[in-house]
């Protein structure tokens, strides 16, 4: 089981990385370099503990004007966020703002991401509405930006049925990543980063140890002693010396705190590194 996982790895791995926006990707040989992809995110429940109106009229004008401020102060730094609805919303309610983010998008700094129409719960769902998500999520981005994604990001979901990565697989998506299973996940935490394979032996590459996307960066992620371990133990049990850590905010949108952010670029390229950090598309 563990050879199959690890040649599965070995071929979604590179197909997932040249998935990635070209203008951004750095070569890395996984087998012997080690590499932390650290993905920038802002989280928003669009209707939580508030209305539509709030996330309208609050939560999404908040997250496109605080990134366009860390973007002109970072050339560095990249952010993600999810949901085509969201971004239906600000076509509608900010357009000058919303062209703005299209620009980003095609600079490859602002990562259009998890392709789905909105995070979603995953436990009662039946496949055909997961399919549909990554249908009509994608479908928006292709039209929108000229441009898909390629993951399933859920951080904030309580539990996973094990289908999902079979029917991920068959819509073309090649990862998934969460940070939920920290929060008392009854089988522990299989592996930071590998293969979560379904019923049919089909799968995604799945990081299941994101870490918190609140979690704050207050130095040098590159000299991380944590993620160093982390990379290690990753070589060991599957051959591939790279690890996957979200940061940012949630739950109300918005953008990482500026602290956060400067400490994830002064991460890049250092002569004394641990290991590179790459910040990136989730």
């Amino acid at each position: 089981m563990k050879i199959k996982s690890i040649l599965m790895l070995a071929f979604l791995l590179p197909v997932y990385l040249m998935a990635q926006p070209l203008e951004k990707q750095k070569e890395f040989d996984l087998t012997r370099d080690r590499v932390l992809y650290t993905v920038g995110y802002s989280h928003l429940d669009t209707e939580w503990r508030w209305d539509y109106t709030a996330s309208i009229d609050e939560y999404i004008k908040n997250t496109m004007e605080e990134n366009f401020l860390l973007f002109e102060k970072y050339p560095d730094y990249v952010i993600n966020f999810t949901g085509s609805r969201r971004y239906k919303m600000m076509k509608e309610y900010y357009p000058a703002e919303y062209r703005k983010v299209k620009e980003y998008v095609k600079q490859g700094r602002w990562h259009v991401s998890g392709s789905s129409v909105d995070e979603g719960e995953v436990n009662a769902s039946s496949s055909e509405s997961l399919i549909r998500q990554v249908l009509y999520g994608n479908d928006y981005f292709r039209k929108e930006f000229g441009k898909e994604s390629f993951d399933y990001m859920l951080p904030d979901c309580f539990g996973f049925l094990a289908n999902v990565p079979s029917v991920w697989h068959h819509c073309g998506l090649l990862g998934f990543s969460t940070q939920k299973l920290t929060w008392g996940s009854a089988v522990g935490i299989p592996f930071n980063v590998g293969v979560w394979n379904g019923p049919d032996g089909k799968g995604v590459i799945a990081a299941l140890n994101a870490t918190r996307y609140t979690g704050d960066i207050d130095k040098r992620l590159d000299k991380s002693e944590v993620f160093s371990e982390r990379l290690n133990d990753n070589l060991e049990r599957c051959g591939y010396a790279f690890d996957y850590r979200y940061y940012g905010v949630g739950d109300k949108g918005g953008a990482p705190r500026e602290t956060d952010v400067r400490h994830a670029v002064e991460s890049l390229d250092n002569p004394d590194s641990k290991f590179q950090v790459v910040l990136s598309s989730s």
